[in-house]
């Protein structure tokens, strides 16, 4: 039996990161027994896949060769277009190959440049023509659903009805709006079990944010069993079976799915950013530290800057902390400025710890209207507790539980709201489960997990 400490007492990002355990002190509690979290409906049909027999198929073999067909064919589709400026599909074809790019390398300025050709391509022609399934895409991926849904209503209309790759695509998107929009009985019919690798992989994450890690493991393993799948896609998956390790507080088996999908398809700045949070969180923060800066240089990207700001921040270094939080804060602003609703929430994560905490909130409150779901809930909820909104922050995650979302991380924010609020035995309770779901939930390493949670 362990006991943990709660208090209302508000975080340094030093102490927490994110949801570290370092600001729970005050009110003894009790931890419980382990709970068993394996699917009771779906038990596993295969055994264990071992990370170590991935082995890819076609398509570039490496994160540099992916890069470089990704310029190509971005310049090929641009020359293509200057020539036929006019032309909607030219459009298409230059606003697809760039959004093709900004998933392999996470480029804001890649999807805001493919938003606004798809919008021009969509003026161009009489509706229902035009690029509808590329719209629906790109407006998912900036996290419009109402954008997307509207692309699929035209989809809809096509006087050619679709292919059937399309429709599979249509399916998943629908999906995945209902999964957001907190829908899940929508959002498990439109992913019933099939043989498409998207529906499955959407599956897998409803397993994943409704309780059933064992569950989700299976699916995704399932998915990496099929042969000759490009190594971009392969690494891609394997991350996601890492996620779903990370959030068990299986840390062995992350470190195995991060380290199969970096050496599947090796130079993926992803892949090297789950290795460097790994080194992190098994206790190497000089080798995270020298991963990360080396990353950070490459991509500039804010996530990273910010892991660097957590890093130095824990060991005291907090001039530098501040360095990389400031250097965060720039990137940060530059995307939202881009893309609002894109990269709400990991701002708002950024505002909270490091920035203004009242601006993160509203930041973190908008985002939760317009996605009701497993992460904004977290995100919201944690804001409304560091603003001192502890009997909000307890309402907002216990109507999550109630639409059927569950996880330790929501545990944990309503262990904190309630132990704000002097319910000591109920923060126990939500703590002790918090700790059955992952049993790292509230240790000083979980605070350095930040790629995988959502």
């Amino acid at each position: 039996m362990t006991g943990l400490a709660l208090s209302a007492g508000r975080p340094s990002s030093r102490a927490w990161g994110w949801l570290a355990a370092a600001a729970l002190a005050a009110l003894a509690v009790i931890a419980a027994d382990a709970l068993r979290t394996a699917s009771e409906s779906e038990a596993p049909a295969l055994p264990p896949l071992d990370p170590a027999s991935l082995h890819p198929g076609y398509g570039p073999a490496t994160y540099a060769e992916a890069r470089k067909a990704a310029d190509r064919a971005v310049d090929g589709a641009r020359r293509m277009l200057a020539l036929h400026s006019g032309e909607w599909l030219r459009m298409e074809v230059l606003a697809r190959a760039l959004f093709t790019r900004h998933r392999l390398t996470g480029s804001p300025d890649d999807l805001a440049e493919a938003d606004r050709l798809l919008d021009r391509a969509l003026a161009a022609v009489p509706w229902p023509a035009g690029p509808a399934m590329t719209r629906a895409q790109v407006s998912l991926a900036k996290h419009d659903l109402a954008g997307a849904e509207r692309a699929l209503a035209r989809f809809d209309a096509w006087v050619v009805p679709g292919s059937a790759a399309e429709q599979a695509d249509a399916r998943s998107i629908r999906c995945e709006i209902a999964f957001e929009r907190g829908d899940l009985a929508k959002a498990r019919e439109l992913c019933a079990a099939s043989d498409e690798l998207g529906l499955e992989l959407r599956r897998a994450n409803i397993f994943a944010k409704t309780g059933d890690a064992a569950g989700a493991a299976q699916i995704i393993e399932a998915q990496l069993r099929a042969p000759r799948l490009p190594p971009q896609a392969l690494a891609t998956i394997a991350l996601q079976r890492a996620s779903v390790a990370l959030a068990q507080g299986d840390w062995q088996a992350s470190g195995q799915w991060a380290r199969a999908a970096d050496r599947v398809f090796p130079g993926y700045w992803l892949s090297e950013a789950h290795l460097a949070q790994q080194a992190a969180i098994e206790g190497d923060r000089a080798g995270a530290q020298s991963r990360y800066a080396a990353l950070a240089a490459r991509t500039g990207n804010p996530d990273v800057l910010d892991a660097l700001a957590r890093l130095a921040a824990a060991d005291g270094r907090t001039a530098e902390a501040s360095e990389w939080a400031a250097k965060a804060g720039i990137a940060w602003d530059q995307r939202t400025g881009l893309l609002p609703e894109a990269y709400a929430t990991h701002h708002a994560e950024h505002l909270l710890l490091y920035g203004d905490p009242h601006r993160g909130l509203a930041m973190a409150e908008a985002d939760y209207r317009h996605r009701p779901y497993a992460g904004t809930i977290v995100h919201y909820g944690y804001a409304l507790w560091r603003n001192g909104e502890e009997a909000r922050a307890l309402e907002v995650v216990r109507q999550g539980e109630a639409q059927g979302f569950a996880g330790a991380e929501i545990k944990l924010v309503e262990a904190l709201a309630l132990g704000s609020l002097g319910r000591a035995a109920e923060a126990g309770e939500a703590l002790a489960a918090a700790r059955r779901l992952n049993p790292h939930i509230d240790s000083e390493a979980q605070q350095f997990v930040a790629f995988g949670r959502d």
